[in-house]
């Protein structure tokens, strides 16, 4: 019982994610994990995202099936585990307790929290000239998949910074459907643990971190051109 115990909670403290890496010609011996990263229809500055539950990854590697046949294309499926300092939260999260967090989810936000949410979007969209009604800001899930970009305005507000992982909806090139992400900012990424491929488990899945392009505090996580070189956008 004492083991089952244990199990238990060394689970809540794992998150598991899969990306999926698609390539063209012989199948690669190495693959950095850096290059993987899920590509949204928008991107998300400073942070790493991949397939977050078992029904969206489902769903993902059937999209990405199709996807690769039509561009004759080959991919792999690289799953990852990412450590979490605190056990997940049974609850549906409030704003009293985020601080206690590492890991939030859309799917389980309170009311109080999802109008944080939408104070801090809001104050964004605002401040750049968008009109926080025209993008449904009453629905941030929905805003969240029309602008990816608005991820790192959350994760980079004082009270988000130690989350490790943001779990959120998430537009991508190769679903004609929404699916469920796990974003990692980069500033945690010494919490992803390892990373195994699990079609081709002769590929090394290296874990050396992306790098910063500049010291600006919106920018600093954010990844260099060539660590997006291999991404879904260049194998069109």
């Amino acid at each position: 019982m004492v083991k089952v115990a244990n199990t238990n909670e060394k689970a809540e403290h794992i998150i598991e994610l899969s990306t999926i890496y698609f390539y063209q010609g012989v199948t690669p011996r190495t693959i950095a994990l850096k290059d993987c990263g899920l590509k949204a229809k928008g991107s998300i500055k400073g942070a790493f995202s991949a397939l977050y539950g078992y029904q969206s990854k489902q769903e993902a590697f059937m999209a990405a099936r199709s996807y690769a046949n039509e561009r004759r294309l080959d991919f792999t499926v690289i799953d990852l585990l990412v450590k979490l300092d605190t056990k997940q939260n049974p609850l549906t999260m409030k704003p009293e307790d985020l601080a206690s967090h590492d890991f939030i989810s859309f799917q389980r936000l309170s009311r109080s929290m999802m109008d944080d949410v939408q104070d801090v979007l809001r104050a964004h969209l605002l401040a750049e000239g968008t009109d926080p009604d025209s993008v449904g800001i009453f629905k941030p899930h929905i805003v969240l998949m029309q602008r990816p970009d608005l991820v790192a305005a959350l994760m980079n507000q004082p009270s988000w910074e130690h989350l490790k992982v943001i779990a959120h909806p998430a537009d991508l090139e190769f679903s004609a459907r929404p699916l469920n992400v796990g974003t990692v900012p980069f500033r945690h990424w010494d919490a992803i643990q390892e990373a195994t491929c699990r079609l081709n488990p002769n590929i090394r899945i290296t874990l050396e971190p992306p790098a910063p392009i500049n010291s600006d505090s919106t920018n600093a996580d954010a990844p260099s051109p060539q660590h997006k070189a291999k991404s879904v956008q260049r194998l069109r």
